[in-house]
């Protein structure tokens, strides 16, 4: 039984939640079979610690039956049948969290019992609340939807051909509430796929999306709330990556960032951030990293760290903090904020965090060998991104203290691991594998002055865009 679906879900449950179970199963509505409730009474009792030898099927058999001869099949269908009541409770108490939902089949009971006064009633109270309600998720539009739905059934059953029967607004408010569901959800998944675009290497199917962005352009009343509004400018901004859509999000998002949830608001820094940093390797353009850090530092300032509450500081945001401070020479700053902040990652991600961002301030400050102290204490690295941010940093110390040896074996491990890689986005795997290619000839001149074509190098590399760490480079190439 210790591998079994149903001991894998109950021992995901809360005290409370066990508790309230508990009291699923002895309702004489739910469940009259007495061995189910001796079964859950059983297991309930072995939380938190679960031992294994305890609930092997056997032995809680020995126990809330006594001698009677132990039958696997009734066994399993006891615990097939105990997983569908814990099922049940599941799906009742998520129904009671969605109140929408709860009174959609409420008066759906009660027009079909006839008691449609009563169902008015309802009906009533609850537009009344909607009223006041700011809409925040696709499924609040449902709950919406559903009492739109009563309310123009209502109307017709009792509709008659007459001047006081010409119905108000209100009566388009189904198709506006199912058109604001169906955009929501619809822009929701073409957000996911855009985006993940820029993490992995495929091409996302967007079904409808041009039909959407005509729709929104023609009646931008629809725009008027802000969630829809949010959403809809991030997935232009994904598909089209244009400057006139960039400024476009994020003017809207300064203005309505109060009036979004903080996913909104999580996914929208994310995809500025991402088109920032784009469009500087596109073109150069050392306005977009500045654009970059401010958007940053306006999310910080307004507690804005993660997806959900009370989660720790998202790691991918913290290191593109630091790493884009240090890059625009604000020092003072960004150790300020690795000071500050550094408490608030996940655990296991302070070591890396920390010990790369004192060596990206080393190395600005020209602490070459600091620097490389500060990456030896780096213990773990838990992705893609990371690995390579580190073996660049590597790349670059050990061209600063003049290591060629080291600088050429960490060149030769970097373009392996590039090559071998099938996660990173072909984007990042271009602006790698130039870092690398122009890396590798600046060693080579580096260590044979008399052939070196400086000129070359240096023109080359200024016309070609996707550079990780151009400037370095250029600066570098100056040096020879």
């Amino acid at each position: 039984m210790n591998n079994s679906g149903l001991l894998q879900l109950l021992k995901k449950f809360d005290k409370q939640q066990l508790k309230d179970f508990n009291n699923f199963v002895k309702s004489p509505f739910f469940n009259s079979n007495k061995a189910l409730i001796s079964l859950y009474e059983y297991i309930r009792k072995q939380y938190p610690q679960f031992e294994p030898a305890k609930l092997e099927k056997q032995y809680i058999s020995r126990k809330i039956f006594g001698k009677a001869e132990y039958n696997d099949g009734f066994f399993r269908v006891l615990m097939s049948n105990l997983q569908s009541l814990a099922e049940d409770y599941l799906t009742y108490t998520g129904m009671l969290s969605e109140p929408h939902i709860k009174k959609k089949y409420l008066l759906s009971e009660l027009n079909r019992l006839g008691e449609n006064k009563l169902a008015e009633r309802i009906l009533k109270k609850e537009l009344d609340a909607l009223e006041d309600a700011a809409p925040a998720h696709p499924d609040d539009y449902i709950g919406l939807y559903n009492m739109a739905f009563y309310r123009r059934y209502f109307y017709s059953t009792k509709f008659t051909v007459n001047k006081s029967s010409k119905p108000d607004t209100w009566i388009y408010d189904e198709q506006k509430y199912l058109i604001y569901h169906f955009l929501l959800r619809l822009l929701a998944d073409h957000f996911y796929h855009l985006n993940q675009q820029n993490v992995i290497n495929y091409k996302p199917k967007l079904y409808f999306l041009e039909e959407a962005s005509l729709f929104l352009e023609r009646n931008k009343e629809f725009l008027d709330s802000p969630v829809l509004n949010i959403t809809y400018l991030r997935v232009l901004l994904l598909k089209n990556n244009r400057m006139e859509d960039f400024q476009r999000l994020k003017e809207n998002f300064i203005e309505i960032f109060d009036k979004l949830g903080r996913k909104d608001n999580f996914n929208t820094v994310s995809v500025i951030l991402n088109f920032c940093y784009r469009i500087y390797y596109d073109t150069g353009n050392e306005l977009m990293m500045r654009e970059r850090l401010n958007i940053l530092k306006f999310a910080i300032a307004n507690g804005l760290t993660s997806f959900e509450d009370n989660e720790p500081f998202d790691s991918h945001w913290f290191f593109n903090t630091i790493s884009t401070g240090f890059d625009l020479g604000e020092t003072e700053w960004t150790e300020d904020f690795l000071n500050t902040y550094s408490s608030k990652v996940h655990p296991e991600k302070v070591n890396f965090l920390v010990n790369i961002g004192m060596a990206f301030s080393s190395f600005n400050k020209g602490k070459f060998g600091e620097s490389l102290e500060y990456i030896s204490k780096i213990r773990k690295i838990s992705s893609a991104s990371e690995k390579f941010s580190l073996k660049i940093h590597q790349m670059r110390v050990y061209y600063e203290m003049d290591m060629p040896e080291q600088s050429e074996a960490a060149a030769d491990t970097f373009r392996h691991v590039l090559q071998n890689d099938k996660v990173i986005s072909e984007f990042n795997k271009v602006l790698f594998g130039n870092f690398h290619a122009f890396y590798s000839r600046l060693l080579k001149m580096k260590s044979n002055p008399a052939k070196a074509d400086k000129t070359k190098l240096r023109s080359e590399l200024s016309k070609t865009n996707k550079v990780f760490h151009k400037k370095w480079l250029l600066k570098k190439t100056e040096e020879l």
